[in-house]
């Protein structure tokens, strides 16, 4: 593997932190701590890693270097942006049926409880709102595991977006630039480089062309 491999994976290092770092900042996940019994039941799907592989080529060196704002690819990319609403979206409409249940849990626990203490409730009536508590638990329990599972998928996701970032850049490249470095303000790996070695605005323009054409194939 040559030198270009290097400045590749700086570059998607720093992607990874700053778009779990988009998806979850806005909002924190309501926790159902009234509901005790959370048990794991089902499993959504998740999305699998693209197999496919770029080979990395060696090249005579050129002496050139490069670099990519981090920071920019990550507002500028369709690809993320899509990704990180998708995930809000879905993230917004777990925690609210979460807080519905939770309530409706509290509710139906009180409701129990105040008929067992009045006694004017049959044993067939106690049983009855009994099934509806745990029915509600595991309910709870599913969007919990939900709520798991959607961190998983961003993980999932975000290494595909990787890959597909790295398998362009060996491409685009194709010998023009020995490395192609990262630049960013939340994760300063290079503290000052040349604005004419920049090529942020090209790979975000490529990127974008790229998915595009990948979403209308879909």
């Amino acid at each position: 593997m040559n030198r270009i491999l290097l400045g590749v994976n700086v570059l998607l290092v720093a992607a990874v932190a700053i778009l779990f770092y988009k998806v979850y900042s806005a909002e924190s996940p309501i926790k159902v701590e009234s509901i005790e019994s959370i048990k794991e039941s089902e499993k959504e799907g998740k999305v699998k890693t693209e197999s496919t592989h770029v080979e990395q080529v060696g090249n005579v060196p050129t002496g050139k270097i490069a670099f990519v704002d981090i920071d920019q690819l990550n507002e500028e990319s369709l690809e993320i942006g899509d990704l990180v609403s998708e995930t809000k979206r879905r993230k917004v409409n777990i925690e609210a049926s979460m807080e519905s249940l939770n309530m409706q849990y509290q509710r139906k626990v009180e409701e129990f409880q105040n008929s067992q203490k009045a006694g004017i409730a049959s044993q067939a009536e106690l049983e009855a709102k009994a099934r509806e508590i745990q029915a509600l638990e595991t309910e709870a329990s599913n969007k919990q595991l939900q709520m798991d599972n959607l961190s998983m998928d961003i993980s999932t996701k975000n290494s595909n977006f990787q890959k597909s970032v790295r398998d362009f850049l060996i491409k685009w490249n194709n010998g023009k630039y020995d490395y192609i470095l990262s630049y960013s303000e939340a994760i300063p790996s290079m503290l000052l480089g040349n604005t004419t070695l920049e090529v942020t605005n090209e790979v975000i323009g490529e990127l974008n062309k790229q998915y595009k054409q990948k979403k209308i194939k879909k």
